[in-house]
């Protein structure tokens, strides 16, 4: 019965995977993400390159670990092969997706707790223009400032990639985004590369409607209780030790959103 089981969840998780929404970009840009989680050690950073996939229509920013993990997972279900060893993938820290859907004007953040993936939909950020200016690479760059539950971050944008996008939430300037961050540089973004070609990336699946605030909640639960809550998502496919779950998220009190 447990074996029947998994498998028609496999076949469930193979479905959804090959009809995944796909977002199509000419261009990939490419940014290195630089960000803390703990805010009793300042000296620990983590760090991850990021892409941000645009075209005409919409927009969708995510971990680049990631995308390509989701590339091999579906090249092997394409080819067959239903054997897919998770373990040797590279392992993505960064949890958040930005859909941006340009028509209607909606941003929508995936982020997950534990294995669950939550969607919500958050409002545009207000910008004030600054007057300072300054070359990053090959881009001569304005600034901007906007607030995210009360952070300051201050943008770089270019008007030479006409682009109203940028990475996360940082969109709606006359120019892409080249690099942001906020006043304690607690997180940074910073364009580091693009690649024109046909790159394609997928929405997240499987994810729950919710609101920030419900998104929020949800978060705060499993941080009062990281080994308890693990469980009850997890059940007894995966086995934990609780100390070690607990100290790994013992001091986690930084976030972006």
């Amino acid at each position: 019965m447990f074996m029947k089981k998994e498998i028609i969840l496999f076949l469930v998780f193979i479905t959804n995977f090959i009809n995944a929404q796909s977002i199509n970009s000419d261009i990939a840009y490419y940014y290195n993400y630089s960000y803390h989680t703990d805010s009793t050690n300042i000296n620990k950073i983590n760090t991850e390159d990021t892409v941000l996939l645009t075209n005409p229509k919409e927009s969708l920013f995510c971990s680049y670990t990631k995308m390509k993990n989701d590339s091999t997972i579906l090249s092997n279900i394409q080819k067959g092969n239903m054997v897919i060893d998770y373990s040797v993938l590279p392992k993505s820290k960064v949890n958040q997706s930005v859909y941006f859907d340009k028509e209607k004007g909606n941003i929508t953040v995936y982020d997950k707790v534990i294995n669950a993936t939550f969607s919500f939909p958050v409002t545009k950020l207000e910008w004030q223009l600054g007057s300072n200016k300054k070359k990053i690479g090959e881009f001569d760059c304005q600034n901007a400032y906007c607030l995210i539950n009360g952070r300051k971050f201050e943008a770089w944008f270019t008007k030479s990639i006409p682009l109203s996008d940028g990475p996360y939430r940082f969109k709606g300037l006359p120019g892409l985004v080249i690099e942001v961050y906020d006043e304690k540089m607690l997180f940074h973004f910073l364009l580091n590369g693009l690649k024109k070609g046909n790159t394609k990336a997928d929405l997240p699946k499987n994810h729950i409607p919710t609101t920030k605030e419900t998104f929020v909640n949800k978060r705060k639960e499993f941080l009062k209780d990281p080994a308890g809550v693990t469980k009850v998502y997890m059940g007894d496919r995966i086995k934990i030790d609780p100390q070690v779950v607990n100290n790994n998220f013992k001091n986690y009190n930084v976030f972006l959103d």
